[in-house]
């Protein structure tokens, strides 16, 4: 690999983390590889609004991550993108911790309660194939290798770096419906 970039070295970092099912490091990492992203998309945005656009953009992709599609999704009221950059990219980036409100779990399980969200760990792996799959980050790369694992299919990061078609086209298989990400 030659000259990796801030947004795949943070990416290598998160699905590390995620490997020791370390949840909060790999958000750590994963959350500035989101914003570079979300910058390139929206550079005229400050940092809240592009992050969250970002997340609203990928949500299809994010929610698939658990198990189910969802699209417009909110929990009490407020829209999955809020909650991922309020209780988690925000307290990560100010206080270096995830907020109390918002953890992860390995039993693909959704858990909402008033003050209280328990996501899928596969929304964090799902956000990071979001940023690995993202048009903008053509050319980057990890380590030889690295892959990723979608129901049953396993992707090498170096081969989709950039590219969402394969990716998109396998999730849809999944959930038999051509049209989820349009």
């Amino acid at each position: 690999m030659s000259n990796p970039t801030g947004i795949s070295r943070r990416i290598q970092h998160c699905i590390e983390r995620l490997q020791l099912n370390d949840y909060e490091g790999a958000l750590v990492n994963l959350f500035p590889a989101i914003d570079k992203t979300a910058k390139k998309r929206r550079h005229k945005d400050g940092v809240g609004k592009r992050i969250k656009s970002f997340l609203k953009d990928e949500e299809v992709l994010i929610t698939a991550g658990g198990g189910s599609v969802f699209k417009d999704c909110s929990f009490d009221g407020i829209p999955l993108e809020n909650i991922l950059y309020k209780f988690g990219r925000t307290p990560i980036a100010h206080e270096g911790e995830l907020d109390q409100r918002l953890s992860f779990n390995n039993d693909g399980k959704i858990q909402i309660h008033r003050d209280n969200w328990n996501l899928p760990s596969g929304y964090i792996a799902a956000m990071a194939l979001a940023v690995i799959i993202a048009p903008e980050n053509k050319g980057e790369q990890t380590a030889e290798g690295l892959s990723i694992t979608i129901f049953e299919n396993r992707f090498l990061l170096n081969e989709i770096w950039g590219k969402p078609d394969a990716v998109q086209t396998h999730v849809c298989t999944k959930f038999r419906n051509p049209k989820l990400f349009t």
